[in-house]
C-alpha cells in the first residue's frame, strides 16, 4: 500500500457519522526491530553511496514517526520496549516526554533481546483483555514474527479492534504477511514516511564520549594551524565551531564512503587544535568481503582529495593523519589515561546495535545532576548546538547509565558509582557512607542508638544509619526475597519463632 492510500483509508477509518474523530490508537514500539532498518533505509534514501549498507549516524525520532503512524487520531495508550545496554537514561527519558512508557529490558549474554518481543506481547494482550473500549486501533510498530501470536488473538477476542502494523518492509515476516484478516493491516515506514524521512530521520555525526571510548585504529586525525575554539568562546560561536566539525565529517563521508564522526580535542596543549574523525567499519562491504580499512582508504586512496577538501572548508587546516602515527601521540596517552574521558581505547569488538546504539540525540537534554554537592561538575555542559566541553571525569562516575532501579537500593555495595539508577534517599545514603550501600541495611538494630540514646546519623528516624533505631524502620531480607511486605520488621525475627 502505497503512503497516501494508507493515510486515506486510515482518514476513512477515523470519521463518524458526525464527521468527528471517533477512533483512539494504542501503540506499542520495538524499537530494535524499526532501528537498524532504518538506519539502512535513510542510507538509500539519501544516496549517500556508502561503502557500508547503513549509516549508524541516523537517529529516529520516535515523537514524530508516532505522530505519522497515528494519522490524527488520538493515542490512548503507547508503550516502547528497549533494552539495555547500550541505551541511556536519558535517552528513555526524552521519549517519555513524547507521552509514552518505556519498559526496558536487559540483554541476554548472546546479546539476544527476546524479552522485550515476549513482554511486549503480554502487555498488549492484557491491556486488550482489561479495556472494554468497544473501538480500537492496536498500532504494532514492528515486523517481528513473534507478535503473530498477539495479532491473531486480538483480532479473535476483539472482532470490533482493528490492528494495524507499520515495519520498514525488510523486516516484516513472512507470518505476519500470511495473515489475511479484514481488520489487519500492513504499513509500511517506507510508504509512511515519504517525503517525510528528512523530519523523521537526521543525521547526528558527532561522537559520544560518555558511550564509547575512541578507536585509536579507525581514528584519522585532523591537524590545525590554530585553535578552532577558545575554552570562554560564546554559545554562538561554539555554534559555528559545531557547523565546521559537522562539514567535515560530512565531506569525508562523502570522499571515503564511510559514515564518519567527529570530536573536538578538548584537552592539553593540542586543545582545539585537532579534530578526531571517526570512521564506522565495523560492518562489511555491500559485497560481504572482508572488512574495510578505513586507513588505507584514508592515507592511501583517498588522500589527496582529504587534504583538497579539508583545506578548501577551513584555511587553518594543516594536516591529516592518523592516531597510530601522528606525532601528538602525547597527547593522544595523556588523554588516554587521564580518564576514560577523550577516551581512547584498542581495537574492540562491538556488536552492530552497540555501536547503533541511540534512537535520540541526546544534546539538549538537560543532564542530571547525581552529586549532591553544589559544587560538583556536570561532565557536559550542552548548548543547543551540541558542542560540548569536557570539564571533570567525577561526573562521569556517577552518571547512570541505566535508567532501570537497581533492584539492591541501599544495599547496593557499588553505591555511586553504580551503573543503575538510585533513589534521591538512597544517593544521600551512599554519600554519609563513604559512597558505597551496605549490606543487610537496616537488617539489625543500631547498637549506639539502643545502649546510649544517640547516633551520628540522628537521634530517631536515621535515614543515613545502615541499622534501624525503630520497628518502623526495620527491614525483612526474607520477605524481600519472598515478595511480601518486609518494612516494619527485622529478619531476626524469623528466628524467634
Amino acid at each position: 500500500m502505497n503512503r497516501q492510500t494508507a493515510r486515506e483509508e486510515c482518514d476513512r477509518s477515523n470519521i463518524g457519522a458526525d464527521g468527528a474523530s471517533n477512533d483512539e490508537c494504542v501503540m506499542f514500539i520495538d524499537n530494535s526491530n524499526i532501528f537498524i532498518e532504518g538506519q539502512k533505509y535513510y542510507a538509500s534514501a539519501q544516496c549517500l553511496n556508502l561503502r557500508v549498507p547503513q549509516d549508524p549516524r541516523c537517529r529516529i525520532d520516535i515523537g514524530k514517526l508516532v505522530k505519522l503512524a497515528l494519522c490524527g487520531r488520538n493515542l490512548e495508550y503507547g508503550a516502547l520496549y528497549g533494552s539495555e545496554p547500550p541505551a541511556l537514561d536519558t535517552v528513555w527519558r526524552k521519549i517519555r516526554d513524547r507521552g509514552l512508557i518505556v519498559e526496558v529490558f536487559k540483554k541476554n549474554f548472546k546479546g539476544k533481546e527476546k524479552e522485550v518481543d515476549q513482554a511486549m506481547a503480554v502487555h498488549a494482550l492484557r491491556y486488550a483483555n482489561k479495556t472494554r473500549a468497544h473501538k480500537r486501533t492496536v498500532v504494532i510498530i514492528s515486523g517481528d514474527r513473534d507478535y503473530r501470536p498477539l495479532v491473531e488473538a486480538v483480532l479473535d477476542d476483539k472482532p470490533e479492534w482493528k490492528v494495524e502494523l507499520v515495519a520498514w518492509e525488510n523486516s516484516i515476516s513472512t507470518q505476519l504477511k500470511a495473515i489475511k484478516r479484514a481488520n489487519f493491516e500492513i504499513i509500511t515506514l517506507e510508504s509512511l514516511l515519504g517525503e517525510h524521512v528528512d523530519s523523521c530521520c537526521f543525521v547526528e555525526a558527532r561522537w559520544r564520549t560518555k558511550l564509547h571510548r575512541i578507536p585509536k585504529n579507525r581514528t584519522i586525525i585532523l591537524s590545525f594551524k590554530e585553535p578552532l575554539i577558545s575554552p570562554q568562546a560564546s554559545i554562538a560561536d561554539k555554534q559555528q565551531v559545531n557547523k565546521l566539525l559537522k562539514q567535515y565529517a560530512e565531506e569525508i563521508t562523502e570522499i571515503t564512503g564511510i559514515p564518519c564522526f567527529y570530536h573536538l580535542c578538548n584537552r592539553g596543549p593540542d586543545r582545539g587544535r585537532l579534530v578526531y574523525i571517526i570512521g564506522y567499519n565495523w560492518v562489511k562491504d555491500k559485497t560481504g568481503g572482508s572488512r574495510i580499512d578505513f586507513f588505507r582508504i584514508c592515507m592511501m586512496e583517498k588522500l589527496y582529495q582529504l587534504n583538497k577538501k579539508c583545506s578548501e572548508i577551513c584555511q587553518l587546516y594543516k594536516k591529516i593523519s592518523t592516531m597510530m602515527k601522528s606525532d601528538t601521540t602525547t597527547d593522544g596517552i595523556e588523554l588516554g589515561n587521564r580518564f576514560t574521558g577523550l577516551d581512547v581505547e584498542e581495537v574492540e569488538e562491538l556488536s552492530d546495535e552497540e555501536s547503533l546504539s541511540q534512537i535520540y540525540d541526546d544534546d539538549d537534554i538537560e543532564q542530571e545532576n547525581n552529586d549532591t554537592e553544589s559544587s560538583s561538575i556536570s561532565e557536559e555542559d550542552s548548548d543547543p548546538e551540541g558542542f560540548t566541553e569536557v570539564k571533570s571525569s567525577e561526573a562521569r562516575k556517577s552518571r547512570r547509565k541505566y535508567s532501570t532501579y537497581c533492584q539492591y537500593e541501599f544495599c547496593c555495595i557499588k553505591g555511586q558509582k553504580c551503573d543503575y539508577t538510585h533513589t534521591e534517599e538512597q544517593k544521600v545514603f551512599f554519600k554519609a557512607n563513604g559512597g558505597k550501600g551496605r549490606r543487610g541495611y537496616k537488617s539489625k538494630p543500631c547498637q549506639f542508638f539502643h545502649n546510649k540514646g544517640d547516633c551520628k546519623h540522628g537521634r530517631s528516624k536515621a535515614m543515613n544509619c545502615a541499622y534501624y533505631h525503630s520497628e518502623e524502620e526495620a527491614r525483612c531480607y526474607v520477605c524481600k526475597n519472598s515478595d511480601l511486605e518486609y518494612i516494619g520488621h527485622a529478619s531476626h525475627d524469623h528466628e524467634d519463632q
